[in-house]
């Protein structure tokens, strides 16, 4: 018995570019030998006619097309609508990834599926960068797609324990779709022709994908006779135990069963004893279970498919997880669950020759990324060993042991600060370190670094706005590529302002300079991020999604760690003049008011609704009672300085310091 679709396969008809073909009958389904399973489809809204009223079963399906399909058919779509972030939602990565096709262009209806596909790592494209959206699917690039959906919905198949393909055109299947093909087959999700042929080029029409795509839903979300499911878990696969009616039954059932590792609903992992969860969505993390708003909370960040997450617990419809040390809730539909046994990878972060490198998991791909060097090392890391962190600042062996708790200082410096550097060194950076001398990037071949010369403008900002330099500098060179991207040439825009929903070069902003966009940059993150009564405020730090800008600037968790990891790369090659040059500390409790002197006789300058939020330290300062205030500087530009009591600050451990 098939479980009813809940949805997927989006709307084919609004396109103009599928709207020439000449009116066919009032309804051409009529008759079909799939007419029953498409209506089914249309009757829930999944599938929908064209224009003219035709339904078009036979017509062929694109690239374009499929990667849609897929992405909604397995509920690994993005909905970027759902988050008010300024970068959009989806991850530098997958953008970046998706701009890289050639044929695939912002603007275009398809490149939102794409980069969706992209980043749950469903699609790679073709070798020459480009993914041709047009061209039709053919038999074998469907059955990849659709296994590597299969892969990031948490079903693991060993191709070693499935048949071997026996189709008399095996030797005609592509050696990179073979395990697809073989994994479908063996599903039953695809199959061959009366012939015994697999007829791996041909196209496919929307009946034949419906089917497939009912097919492989049935084996992510099976239907059950029971819900609820206690099982057992090994590296490659789960198994039953005992059904139960409820969520709650199969937890109780688990927790005292120490065999049993997880509780199962349609085949999709709902809880487990340990193990971390991994977004496959674009995800919002709510302050209660009740996945709502919380107007007087500031943590609500959001984060891209892809992300690891603490898995703490869970309920049947939502997951309790921990993100850069701050607790929240998800929706159980927009993660996966991947108990301690099924764990292929993890990030991590190890030291080299004194610095410190994190390297990123995806538990799509099974591959890791590196974000380079990001800052100092703590000095208790050994050369070779792995440590593990959720926030960036405290560190655990595989087994969890503590390491040590050591905070990098440019992703915790109050922006506000400024730098030591001169626009002349902040240029000499620029030149010396150019990456793109010679190299084709954005289809130009560069001879010269785009963005020298803008160093009296970084310094400019700092001293009329009281923004770090080196911080606006580092973000420049992040969002822009140095100065290289289409948008940073065409509209002078380093920052992406505006680049949006997907169709980023057409809704960035222009300027005329580039000095107009690090002053509008400076504007807007000064009041919007660094102000105490910012919209986006939760602290004047870049952070990550428990504290400063990254918690609302970018879905990017690891953003404001890159944008520090900018800063320390030139302060290292212009001679560490910036590091550790501010003593940090770190508030406490709030509300917590800062005044303009060592007393409560006035009333605040400003007030930190959010605990945690690192200040800079100038000096103590002994009151009249004899009581002991910090004087820090200030987060209200009117003043330099501000007084905040002593026993509600703390020194942050730095690493190295």
């Amino acid at each position: 018995m098939r479980k009813l679709l809940i949805g997927f396969l989006a709307m084919l008809i609004v396109l103009s570019t599928l709207s020439s073909e000449t009116a066919k009958a009032a309804d051409d389904l009529s008759g079909h030998a799939y007419e029953a399973e498409m209506r089914e489809l249309m009757k829930l809204g999944i599938i929908q006619g064209y224009n003219d009223g035709t339904i078009r079963p036979n017509k062929e399906v694109t690239r374009a097309e499929f990667a849609k399909m897929v992405v909604q058919s397995f509920e690994l779509g993005t909905p970027v609508t759902s988050a008010s972030a300024e970068n959009g939602g989806f991850s530098a990565t997958a953008v970046a990834a998706t701009s890289n096709f050639k044929d695939v262009e912002p603007g275009k209806w398809y490149f939102n599926p794409i980069a969706e596909a992209v980043e749950a790592g469903i699609i790679k494209g073709y070798p020459n960068n480009v993914f041709k959206p047009n061209e039709l699917i053919n038999r074998e690039q469907m059955a990849t797609m659709v296994s590597r959906a299969l892969t990031a919905k948490g079903l693991v198949i060993d191709v070693s324990e499935t048949k071997a393909l026996d189709f008399t055109d095996t030797s005609t299947i592509r050696n990179e779709h073979r395990e697809g093909v073989r994994i479908l087959t063996h599903l039953g999700i695809i199959t061959g022709n009366k012939d015994n042929t697999f007829k791996p080029k041909d196209s496919s029409k929307r009946w034949m994908v419906a089917l497939v795509m009912l097919r492989g839903r049935d084996e992510v979300f099976p239907p059950k006779n029971l819900e609820f499911q206690a099982s057992t878990v090994t590296a490659d696969k789960t198994t039953v135990v005992k059904h139960f009616e409820t969520f709650d039954q199969a937890k109780d059932y688990a927790q005292k069963n120490s065999k049993v590792e997880a509780v199962e609903r349609s085949n999709q992992i709902v809880w487990m004893k340990q193990g971390i969860a991994a977004t496959n969505a674009f995800t919002e993390i709510y302050p209660t279970e009740k996945l709502s708003a919380d107007t007087k909370s500031t943590f609500r960040p959001y984060v891209p498919a892809n992300t690891e997450l603490k898995f703490l617990d869970a309920t049947a419809t939502t997951v309790k997880v921990e993100l850069a040390g701050k607790t929240g809730y998800v929706s159980s539909k927009v993660v996966r669950l991947i108990p301690q046994p099924m764990l292929k990878g993890q990030s991590y972060y190890e030291v080299d020759k004194g610095n410190l490198v994190h390297k990123l998991f995806n538990h799509s791909t099974g591959s890791y990324v590196s974000t380079g060097i990001i800052g100092k090392a703590p000095k208790e890391f050994v050369s070779g060993m792995k440590y593990y962190s959720w926030d960036g600042a405290t560190f655990t062996t595989s087994a969890g042991a503590k390491v040590v708790e050591s905070h990098q200082y440019f992703n915790k410096l109050p922006l506000h600060s400024a730098s030591s550097y001169t626009a002349e060194e902040l240029d000499k950076f620029l030149k010396d370190k150019f990456p793109y001398y010679n190299k084709t990037q954005q289809g130009k071949v560069w001879t010269s670094s785009p963005l020298v010369g803008s160093g009296k403008f970084f310094k400019e900002m700092e001293q009329k706005h009281k923004i770090n330099a080196l911080y606006l500098l580092s973000h420049a060179i992040h969002e822009s590529g140095w100065g290289t991207s289409k948008i940073a040439q065409d509209k002078r825009n380093l920052f992406g302002y505006g680049a949006v929903d997907g169709d980023a070069y057409n809704k960035a902003y222009s300027y005329a300079t580039f000095r107009e966009s690090i002053e509008d940059a400076a504007k807007r993150i000064n009041s919007g991020y660094l102000s105490p009564t910012g919209g986006y405020y939760n602290g004047p730090v870049l952070g990550h999604k428990g504290i400063g800008m990254n918690v609302r600037y970018a879905s990017d968790a690891f953003w404001g760690e890159k944008i520090a990891g900018h800063m320390y790369r030139i302060d290292s090659y212009l001679g560490n003049k910036d590091l550790n040059h501010y003593e940090l500390g770190y508030t406490t409790t709030s509300p917590l008011n800062f005044r303009k002197d060592a007393s409560t006789n006035f009333a605040s300058i400003y007030t930190l609704k959010t605990t945690g939020v690192p200040v800079i330290l100038n000096q103590q300062v002994k009151a009249a009672n004899g009581a002991m205030w910090h004087e820090v500087a200030s987060e209200n530009n009117s003043y330099a300085k501000a007084y905040v009591h002593g026993d509600y600050i703390k020194l942050l451990p730095l690493a190295q310091k």
